[in-house]
């Protein structure tokens, strides 16, 4: 990538921004405030990277939509008579707050409920005191044309949430729907919804996949997300728009809350979810909600609600308390982290680390641990594999007679999987770290980020993350299914970048990591039974991240703890015909034994392809699986 592309892509970044704050000098000030600390924390590249690649990621997306999410009558007709013969048809409240709207396109948002192919909705519109004469006769207008459109006005500006609560009152509706005053729904947005719930019909809230509409209407920037993601939730409101929540569920939590508008829709999935369970929320893989981007809307910044930082923060912090989580939100360049606090006293961690000869790079990785680690109770357990090499003896020797580390032999052919189960027989911790030979350490504090999240009660491993030694992305977890059994996101991209919807430096739970890095509780790792030693070469770590997953916990992935990673040097890659038919063999086997879950990754959208550049579009989109699939 040329200089002067990387250039023009970061004059074309900072343009928009200036372009979207409209002269305002608040606004204004947020835009040079985050470029100064992009430039002084050494970031411009990676953030510039980002806009390169989702600018190419999302080229063909006119494209798609002709051909994927473009609706003719047959299409139409063969949805209708889907919807005829679903047994659950609720109506669905759709829920908008009002206040001096632009009437062309609350007019356009109105007629995109209308428009809609399911036609049991009612819509909820409050204006809150706009005190326009203009907007109160469009909206009598309207509520005196089609019976299924009520409007109430406040007598006070109350703010969103205040609104919206107001619009839930006279909502009729088994389930609401909420869309702001300048969106647009998709024609296939409420009916898509209820096929979902007739897929699941246990499921209390819904949320599907959106995307933006620059100022000619254009639409742009899809995001598809993944299924519930409950870690990525705690830190960023990634599922937006469209939600559906049911109306009882949103009535037992007392609504919208009052003092955080900006953030009120984040802090009610998270009190929603929290009462009906992980269990209950369906993710809807369409592109459902077209968010206006313009200079009053958070599609074009977040720098656009005043006080919104103070108001995540306080979303955060109340989850915390709610939840009984011992952490702490702290601010960061792309988002905010959570800081888990591990119990006092602090467990003993075990860390693991298969090797065999090539003592200088074993020395690299044992002196990056002692001086870079900030942790003050953990153990050095060595499982060598018949290291015959003399530095590397003479270091495993010293180690071992020194007391600085427990060494154990392991004898035979190559087994990763039996090396670390050796390694975990032999520890003494109550929480293991899976540690390759080839991996440095450079964050200090990256055992307590690591073991803090394995500390919680729904977690199983914890990857961090890994970088080639050019400060690029090695590793950021795992998708199943991709380019053959699985495939790494992100590989090769700038150290700090951030990717769609700032995914990549975000903490979240992934279905799959490998383990050059990881962290779980001994009792979990042992529940799972270990690593399958019948893997000896490949997907051994894979098998134990679905092994965990199936007892019920949610593996982890975090990049806020990052080591440099020296991929395979000590075993060598598996260019030999032996080593490769039984990698070949190994990757069968594990197919077979996990059928569709092998294959779909619920942490990967289905309309993003699984051959070639991950997070790019899938042609066509792949079918939707059922939970029982799954």
């Amino acid at each position: 990538m040329s200089l002067l592309i990387e250039f023009r892509a970061g004059v074309k970044v900072l343009a928009r921004h200036l372009r979207n704050s409209g002269r305002d000098p608040r606004r204004l000030a947020w835009v040079l405030g985050r470029t100064l600390r992009v430039i002084f924390t050494g970031r411009a590249g990676a953030i510039v990277q980002r806009h390169l690649v989702v600018d190419h990621l999302h080229a063909q997306y006119p494209d798609w939509i002709r051909r994927y999410d473009t609706l003719d009558d047959a299409s139409r007709n063969q949805l209708g008579l889907s919807l005829a013969r679903m047994r659950l048809r609720p109506r669905i409240s759709v829920i908008v707050p009002c206040y001096k709207p632009r009437i062309a396109l609350l007019d356009a948002a109105i007629k995109s409920i209308r428009n809609q192919l399911y036609d049991n909705w009612q819509l909820c519109i409050a204006d809150d005191a706009s005190g326009q004469p203009e907007v109160r006769r469009f909206l009598n207008d309207w509520s005196s044309r089609d019976a299924r459109i009520k409007v109430t006005y406040r007598g006070l500006n109350g703010g969103i949430a205040a609104c919206t609560n107001t619009a839930i009152e006279f909502a009729g509706g088994d389930f609401v729907a909420f869309l702001d005053q300048d969106d647009l729904l998709a024609e296939t947005a409420l009916s898509r919804m209820v096929e979902s719930l007739n897929l699941y019909p246990d499921a209390k809230v819904f949320y599907s996949d959106e995307d933006k509409l620059d100022v000619d209407g254009r639409r742009h920037s899809p995001h598809f997300k993944p299924d519930w993601n409950p870690e990525w939730m705690k830190t960023s409101n990634y599922v937006l728009h469209l939600t559906m929540i049911e109306t009882k569920t949103l009535r037992d939590i007392g609504g919208f809350a009052l003092g955080i508008d900006g953030v009120q829709d984040w802090d009610v999935l998270l009190r929603a979810t929290e009462h009906v369970g992980d269990g209950a929320v369906a993710h809807v893989p369409f592109p459902l909600y077209h968010w206006r981007e313009g200079e009053n809307s958070t599609a074009s910044g977040i720098y656009l609600k005043s006080g919104l930082y103070d108001a995540q923060q306080r979303v955060i912090e109340n989850m915390l308390v709610r939840r009984n989580v011992a952490a702490s939100p702290e601010r960061t360049l792309n988002g905010w982290r959570l800081r888990y606090r591990i119990p006092e006293p602090k467990p003993l961690v075990s860390i693991v680390i298969p090797t065999r000869n090539l003592g200088w790079m074993l020395k690299r990785c044992l002196d990056s641990i002692r001086e870079r680690s900030t942790y003050p109770n953990f153990e050095i357990v060595i499982v060598d594999h018949e290291s015959t090499e003399s530095l590397a003896r003479s270091i495993i020797d010293a180690l071992a007679s020194d007391g600085l580390a427990t060494v154990v032999p392991f004898h035979g052919a190559f087994n990763y999987a039996a090396e670390c189960n050796l390694g975990v027989r032999h520890a003494k911790g109550a929480f293991i770290v899976l540690l390759n030979n080839d991996v440095e350490v450079i964050t200090p504090g990256w055992i307590e980020e690591i073991v803090g999240h394995a500390c919680q009660p729904d977690t199983g491993l914890v990857g961090a993350t890994l970088l080639y030694p050019n400060d690029t992305i090695q590793h950021a977890g795992v998708i199943l299914g991709a380019n053959g059994s699985a495939d790494r996101p992100y590989i090769g991209y700038r150290r700090g970048y951030a990717g769609i919807a700032g995914r990549a430096q975000s903490a979240q739970n992934v279905t799959a990591l490998i383990t050059a890095c990881a962290a779980i509780s001994r009792e979990r790792y042992e529940r799972a039974g270990g690593m399958d030693e019948t893997l000896a070469i490949s997907h051994n770590d894979l098998d134990l991240c679905l092994r965990v997953q199936a007892l019920g916990y949610r593996n982890v992935w975090t990049p806020h703890a990052e080591l440099y990673h020296h991929e395979s040097m000590s075993r060598g890659y598996d260019n030999s015909p032996a080593q490769a038919e039984t990698a070949k063999e190994e990757a069968a086997r594990f197919r077979a034994r996990w059928g569709a879950k092998a294959y779909e990754d619920p942490c990967y959208n289905i309309n993003l392809t699984l051959n070639g550049q991950l997070f790019s579009l899938a042609s066509p989109p792949r079918p939707q699986l059922s939970a029982f699939q799954r």
